[in-house]
């Protein structure tokens, strides 16, 4: 295959930010209400007939769930459908034999994140050389550690 005809692929981006005392606090209480999230939605999957098991269904359950519970509320609208692509991504891995399926996230062995897939919204501007500014929802305007390129499709600017 030649290189022409490899479309280049879009992956997420990783950095380390540097949060005030009050946005770790709410950056973890996101990433805490994101596996929560995760193992509601495994066991409403496990729970449900295999008929009802629909993607239009899951996301009535995750939209009524944060209505229901507080806590869940922290996590952004998109972050918790992220998570719901996310599961759903998992099954389809599975069904397909490329992975096992699906389990609980553990609140010790799981990587705490969150998902902030509309990019378009971090309003990122680049400060210095190696640090810059965005904005992550609902926990503020944040610096982070820039250490490589932004992917495809995302704009900054510079102060």
């Amino acid at each position: 295959m030649s290189q022409d005809t490899l479309a280049k692929r879009q992956f997420g981006h990783r950095a380390r930010l540097a949060l005030s005392p009050a946005g770790v606090r709410a950056a973890d209480d996101q990433a805490h209400a994101a596996r929560t999230m995760w193992n509601l939605l495994h066991a409403w999957w496990r729970m449900m007939p295999k008929e009802m098991r629909t993607l239009a269904n899951a996301d009535a359950a995750i939209r009524q769930a944060r209505e229901d519970i507080d806590f869940l509320a922290v996590l952004p609208a998109q972050a918790a459908q992220a998570v719901l692509k996310t599961y759903f991504r998992a099954w389809k891995n599975c069904w397909e034999g490329r992975a096992d399926a699906p389990n609980f996230k553990g609140r010790l062995r799981t990587v705490m994140s969150v998902d902030i897939p509309q990019g378009r919204d971090l309003n990122i501007t680049r400060v210095h050389r190696r640090w810059g500014m965005v904005n992550i929802p609902k926990v503020g305007r944040v610096r982070f550690r820039w250490t490589k390129a932004l992917p495809v499709g995302k704009h900054t600017t510079t102060k």
